[in-house]
């Protein structure tokens, strides 16, 4: 198996009347599953976030990465990332 990069992506919902809308945090890589997972509970836990999206990226040696996998969907999430 091919080390792995674990990827949390958060969205939040505009707050602001004038700025409504999606709006997509910082992507935060992790080593392992575990950690990632508890990432994205304390993004949710806390407010940050009302949703995440929670990826694996295969790492190699060749520029042909594999796309990235989706793991979990947590939370509210745009339309569009509902699967």
């Amino acid at each position: 198996m091919k080390p792995a990069l674990y990827v949390v992506i958060g969205f939040a919902r505009g707050r602001e009347r004038r700025r409504g809308g999606w709006h997509r945090l910082a992507e935060q890589g992790f080593a392992s599953r575990r950690q990632a997972e508890e990432h994205a509970a304390r993004l949710l836990a806390r407010g940050r976030a009302d949703g995440v999206v929670l990826t694996r990226q295969e790492l190699g040696a060749d520029m042909d990465a594999d796309e990235p996998v989706i793991l979990a969907r947590l939370g509210e999430l745009p339309a569009e990332l509902e699967g």
